[in-house]
């Protein structure tokens, strides 16, 4: 099969399981504490560049249902892209077990920074203020303490995610042959 359509097939599946995933498990994916299943899929970039992509696309995608918006379509895919790259960029020191932190570090940090000073304002249809004022929101309600208890909550869903489900499937494709694509 041509090297192209691989990545290509790899960077569609991949984008696929973490919209299929982060629906199926719909009701804890988006919530303050949460352990978004499909995050397991971004450990992949440690062993396939293209994943990259796909982590990221599939992010993006599965934004469009979260109650929190534009704000979790634009930064949420943002902060998975940036983890998904430095986790492509640890693949260079061999050491699987590394490949979890870019993901935990960055949603945890970044995530948590908005999901602490919105999730008050959540109503049935999602958010109840303006998106343009979601940002300046963001900013001029930021408490430290609910943002440092968001902090540690995401990461032990984001360590549940990669560590308990993405690390064993990592360990999984390299012993199956599967090799890094440099």
């Amino acid at each position: 099969m041509n090297r192209n359509i691989k990545r290509l097939t790899r960077i569609g599946v991949i984008a696929g399981l973490y919209v299929a995933l982060t629906y199926l498990t719909y009701t804890f994916s988006y919530m303050p504490i949460q352990v978004r299943v499909a995050e397991a899929l971004t450990v992949l970039p440690f062993l396939f560049p293209e994943a990259v992509w796909g982590v990221a696309i599939g992010c993006f995608i599965a934004n469009i249902a979260s109650p929190f918006g534009p704000i979790d379509i634009i930064l949420g895919t943002s902060l998975t892209l940036i983890a998904a790259l430095l986790t492509r960029r640890l693949a260079r020191t061999k050491k699987l077990y590394l490949a979890p932190l870019p993901p935990i570090i960055i949603n945890a940090f970044g995530v948590a920074l908005y999901v602490t000073s919105l999730a008050g304002l959540l109503g049935p249809k999602g958010l109840t203020i303006s998106k343009v004022g979601t940002f300046s929101y963001i900013f001029t309600h930021f408490e430290l303490r609910p943002y440092i208890i968001g902090v540690i909550w995401i990461a032990i869903g984001e360590a549940i995610a990669t560590y308990a489900l993405g690390l064993p499937l990592l360990y999984a494709l390299t012993k199956k042959g599967e090799k890094n694509e440099n």
